[in-house]
């Protein structure tokens, strides 16, 4: 079952974030560097701007704060990559990150601090929401554009949100693993699909492990000969999914599905089952479907890879909204945008690698 299709990279044109990878370091005030602490800019259009932001007068750049629940996950960090290169594209503009590593009073300090520097807007993945409420008020009533990149943010008073439904992720996976298991009961000429799935999870008690596993299993029992018979946390780390796999193989010696939580995790459990000499029989799926090089598309391209599922990076969006705010007075944003995930296996990496993949709602 193992896909080794092999097709020549295309550069990645319609896909907003991903068209525009960085080439060198961004112009970009990293993790917890205070806006303070940036040379005074020139004296530019934006300086009015700057000023109705509560910028410092002689730094006439506007500052987009993004605060990040851990940049170990990899999509995570490509958020932050890419939003440096997109906002160093804006003349005037400025970034910040943090990264709260996991942790939710962290971030909740963080939050304050953005908070202090009195930037143009805050864009937040929240570990705990309802944790941010109050500052989330506080924000807003100093006039900054607050926008949560989680649909669990809905209700917390931010200006708006941008997401992607992640239990759509995970059945979006599952999907793709059926039609690869129907597939391989037609060429042994079956009328039952069947087979067996290991999952590996990010970590424990996480919603985003939570919903990606919720969607996941809701798909998969649609077709009662399909069984999840391994399923085990990963950490998110590499390493980890590698054991994990290698476990699952000493405890069975033949699976035929094998969904991880990510690309990076997907790679790892696929070792695993090379090791068991088992990686020919197996379809391997992975979410994020970063491009650039020994990232997810690139892995199905080479055939690493069955499947991957594109996660949107949400910052392209959330920057549109910002500047269109910021320019059009008579713009106000919907409650909420949901971009939507893609499945990019083999049969259309292609088209995706040359044309993007998911597309971003109008404003």
């Amino acid at each position: 079952m193992h896909l080794s299709t092999r097709i020549l990279v295309c550069s990645i044109g319609a896909l907003s974030l991903a068209a525009c990878r960085p080439s060198s370091e961004p112009e970009q005030e990293k993790k917890s560097t205070p806006a303070s602490a940036a040379a005074p800019g020139k004296p530019s259009p934006v300086s009015e701007i700057a000023a109705a932001t509560g910028l410092a007068a002689k730094d006439a750049r506007a500052e987009v704060v993004l605060l990040l629940q851990d940049t170990r996950i990899p999509l995570q960090e490509f958020q932050r990559n890419g939003l440096a290169m997109l906002v160093s594209r804006q003349a005037g503009y400025k970034l910040t990150t943090h990264d709260a590593a996991g942790a939710a009073s962290q971030q909740a300090a963080q939050f304050r601090q953005a908070i202090d520097s009195k930037p143009a807007a805050i864009f937040v993945s929240p570990i705990d929401p309802p944790a941010l409420a109050a500052l989330i008020v506080e924000a807003t009533t100093a006039g900054i554009t607050v926008i949560g990149l989680d649909k669990r943010m809905l209700n917390e008073g931010c200006a708006t949100i941008v997401f992607s439904d992640q239990r759509r992720v995970g059945r979006l996976a599952a999907e793709a693993a059926l039609e690869a298991l129907k597939r391989k009961a037609a060429e042994e000429k079956r009328t039952e699909v069947t087979g067996r799935v290991i999952q590996i999870r990010g970590v424990e008690d996480s919603p985003l492990t939570n919903d990606l596993a919720t969607g996941f299993n809701e798909a998969l029992n649609a077709q009662p000969g399909v069984i999840q018979v391994h399923d085990a946390f990963a950490d998110w780390k590499p390493e980890n999914a590698t054991l994990r796999t290698a476990e699952a193989f000493q405890l069975q010696k033949q699976f035929d599905v094998i969904f991880a939580h990510n690309d990076a995790l997907a790679v790892a459990a696929a070792k695993a089952a090379s090791d068991a000499g088992q990686r020919e029989n197996i379809f391997v799926i992975g979410t994020d479907g970063i491009p650039g090089q020994k990232k997810g598309m690139e892995l199905v391209r080479l055939g690493q890879l069955d499947a991957t599922i594109v996660q949107p990076a949400l910052v392209d969006l959330a920057l549109q909204i910002v500047l269109r705010l910021r320019t059009d007075k008579n713009f106000k944003p919907l409650p909420a945008y949901e971009v939507e995930p893609v499945a990019v296996t083999p049969k259309n990496v292609e088209k995706s690698l040359r044309t993007g993949t998911y597309k971003l709602p109008k404003l």
